[in-house]
């Protein structure tokens, strides 16, 4: 299920951590090789014209240093890219880069026409690297989940390897991703205007849940492989860092890690009133999880307020967060949606 085969290795790289912003440092320019020099031309020759004796601008290389720490000198704008993350393609097609996109990981599954690309691999963290080196690509996008070990093999490989994605997701680390994304393939105009709607769809999301009158107690279930021990979410990460912006209250919020695997009577004796399930993709349905013993006392149960929700869209640090507190909001307010 998703939270054994991914959350739990996501917890492990401490992913989705709700702390201090990811800092991605401001990529310094490397000045161009100074052109050479034109002889000039004779008196009798015909006086040139400017754009005949201008020399054209080559695209200006330049260092950064990506999330992971690392100083990757990118030579040029990238004209052939491999994804290693789902959050990766994302990005890279919303800043019309899909066309460069040469091959992506196995999980990759939107949007649409990503699905087609040839997958190189990244179940359990690992990817085929010689497919990779094949391509010949110029950039290969790791994430803030990929393995160090797989990256800096991609590096020893001399392959250009920039990671996207800190490990302690915040909504301001994901328009970071965006931005640095936008100026390492030279779209950084494209990335400004992602970023803008991105923003005008979260003030409006927020604007809405400024006007709750109520706070719900919510509890949110990341994997229900055993209905008797589910994991959910605790302190220190981004899914409850969108239940409080989405005005809702985690009822996990003080246990004693991020990803805590508790047991089904704590969930009744917290008594949510909203249960969201992230684990429905994987075969937990809502009639299942309201047969468990005990859990027709749950309020949010005979209310019938336990609804699925979209699980990529709220645990893959790309453009599609904004969708995901929109989404969030909506099951934990939808009195404020109508």
């Amino acid at each position: 299920m998703f939270f054994h085969r991914c959350a739990l290795a996501l917890a492990l790289a401490a992913a989705l951590a709700l702390s201090a912003c990811g800092a991605t440092a401001t990529p310094t320019a490397i000045p161009p090789t100074a052109p050479t020099s034109v002889p000039a031309a004779s008196a009798s020759a015909a006086a040139p014209t400017a754009a005949a004796t201008a020399a054209p601008a080559a695209p200006a290389a330049m260092t950064i240093t990506d999330v992971s720490g690392r100083s990757v000198t990118i030579a040029a704008p990238p004209q052939r890219i491999v994804a290693l993350a789902p959050s990766d393609t994302e990005i890279l097609f919303a800043l019309g880069l899909g066309p460069k996109v040469l091959a992506v990981d196995d999980f990759t599954d939107y949007p649409p026409e990503a699905k087609k690309l040839p997958k190189i691999g990244g179940l359990n963290g690992s990817y085929n690297f010689e497919q990779i080196v094949a391509l010949k690509p110029d950039l290969v996008l790791a994430a803030g989940i990929s393995p160090p070990e797989a990256v800096q093999k991609l590096a020893d490989l001399k392959l250009t390897v920039v990671v996207l994605g800190t490990p302690q997701t915040t909504l301001d680390s994901v328009f970071a991703d965006i931005a640095l994304a936008g100026k390492i393939t030279g779209q950084t105009e494209q990335a400004e205007r992602v970023a803008a709607a991105l923003r005008q769809e979260l003030d409006a999301v927020e604007a809405k849940v400024a006007t709750a009158t109520t706070r719900p107690r919510v509890y949110w279930e990341l994997d229900a492989t055993d209905p008797t021990k589910p994991f959910s979410v605790g302190p220190g990460n981004f899914v409850g860092d969108l239940i409080a912006m989405a005005g809702g209250t985690n009822i996990f919020a003080s246990a004693g890690s991020p990803f805590p695997q508790i047991s089904a009577e704590q969930v009744v004796a917290a008594d949510p009133e909203v249960i969201i399930m992230s684990d429905a993709a994987y075969g937990i349905t809502v009639e299942s999880l309201a047969q468990r013993p005990g859990w027709q006392a749950i309020a949010a149960v005979k209310d019938q307020r336990v609804s699925p929700i979209d699980d990529n869209l709220v645990s893959r640090p790309g453009p599609r967060i904004v969708d995901g507190l929109e989404a969030t909001a909506r099951i934990i307010h939808p009195e404020l949606f109508k």
